[in-house]
């Protein structure tokens, strides 16, 4: 014990405090006197019987995924617009699919006109694309045979407007995810639409398609965005092989 210690624990012994009231009596005296409260009108009574209500209802819906999603049916991330409907639109998917993704160019070409430090696999792509509002497209595969899209975009661009429009039915799974300490949105299971949007945020004919999983993030100023038959955990490592 310090010498303070010592000093704060005699004087409080030399303290002579006072007992304290008994003040049970006083307090039930005085709610004793207070008159009753009044009877809330009836339609007051209605009124919180339906705010109660609605309050229980709300928390049950946001207690269940699948309808808390519903309340959320539209979601912006990297210059796309994902929508969640209850049934997809009968569409003319676009036979080939380097339709609207831009000029093919050498990977070197790329590198050197993107404007931005491209983040490439460890294995160069198959084909390369420059879209025209600065998207750089990667194709591993051929078009005919897809196995992976890799799409960056500089976010400057998208402050000002949208690249893509999805539209994901009850079969597609969009789940909110970390990449490399990022926020993104995975989107899995049954075929979505997608449609490229021009820089009047108008459809642009003829590119329709079905994607499968995808994999959306921003970092660093850019967004990216995988495309191929992914599960979740082989989308992340990817993702995370970026250089």
């Amino acid at each position: 014990m310090t010498e303070l210690e010592r000093s704060l624990t005699t004087l409080g012994r030399a303290l002579e405090v006072p007992e304290a009231p008994d003040l049970v009596p006083a307090v039930l005296a005085r709610i004793e006197s207070r008159p009753a409260p009044k009877a809330l009108p009836a339609r007051r009574k209605w009124v919180l019987v339906v705010a109660v209500a609605l309050l229980a209802a709300l928390a049950a819906t946001l207690a269940i995924p699948d309808a808390r999603s519903a309340l959320f049916r539209v979601l912006h991330i990297g210059g796309e617009r994902i929508e969640l409907v209850d049934e997809l639109p009968r569409v003319s998917v676009a036979p080939d699919l380097e339709l609207g993704l831009g000029e093919r160019v050498t990977l070197e070409a790329a590198r050197r006109r993107s404007g931005f430090d491209l983040r490439e696999l460890d294995d160069p792509p198959d084909r390369a694309y420059l879209g025209e509002r600065g998207t750089v497209w990667f194709l591993y595969g051929e078009p005919e045979r897809v196995r992976l899209l890799v799409a960056q975009t500089p976010l400057h661009v998208l402050d000002r407007e949208l690249v893509l429009k999805k539209l994901a039915g009850p079969g597609t799974q969009v789940e909110r995810v970390s990449v490399n300490g990022f926020p993104g949105i995975f989107l899995s299971g049954e075929s979505h639409v997608l449609f490229l949007l021009d820089e009047h945020g108008q459809v642009v004919e003829e590119s329709a398609r079905l994607a499968r999983d995808v994999l959306i993030w921003e970092s660093g100023g850019v967004a990216y965005r995988l495309e191929g038959e992914l599960e979740r955990e082989e989308a992340l490592r990817l993702a995370g092989s970026l250089r």
